[in-house]
């Protein structure tokens, strides 16, 4: 082992949204590399990583829109507003992975929808699927939510200010069909 072995990250941390990997659903899970392709070790068990895909939310603080404004207000009363409230309204994305493993052991396949903590992109990257990924199947386990959730999850980010009432709207049509 070499002195740069000691840098190399050995994992990444996810904050779960939905769903659970092994018996006991957590809200945080460490994800470790091991050496063996397609292999990671979480809570000291083996899991084939099956692979993952990203789907990406761009959101709007709307504190830091008011944050901006009133600071624009006090240097200069009128367009100060507008032009504070203009740079606080930068929008920020944000991405959430549904990642797919199966327990080495005992076959059993697990779906999390999840957030990165303390870990970039490069790190999630870093996985390879495990050849056995081409024969799972993993609408077995794929966590479900009902459309009804998922409207009030883009009504939450409507009332937060994140998502314009149009995207609301096209988004909850969709969903009723």
């Amino acid at each position: 082992m070499g002195i740069m072995d000691l840098f190399k990250s050995k994992g990444f941390v996810i904050t779960v949204t939905n769903g659970q990997i092994g018996n006991k659903k957590e809200s945080s899970y460490a994800i470790e590399f091991t050496n063996d392709k397609g292999i990671v070790k979480v809570k000291k068990r083996n899991y084939y990583f099956l692979g993952f895909s990203e789907k990406t939310l761009s959101e709007m603080s709307a504190a830091k829109t008011l944050s901006g404004a009133a600071i624009g207000t006090f240097f200069a009363p009128g367009i100060g507003t507008l032009i504070g409230g203009a740079i606080g309204a930068k929008k920020k994305k944000k991405t959430t992975y549904t990642m797919a493993f199966m327990d080495v052991e005992s076959k059993e396949k697990f779906m999390v929808e999840a957030n990165l903590f303390a870990a970039s992109e490069a790190d999630l990257k870093k996985l390879e699927a495990h050849p056995i990924a081409k024969e799972a199947t993993l609408n077995e386990e794929k966590p479900t939510v009902s459309k009804v959730d998922e409207i009030r999850e883009f009504k939450k980010l409507l009332d937060e200010g994140i998502i314009t009432q149009d995207e609301f709207d096209k988004k909850k049509a969709e969903l009723l069909g």
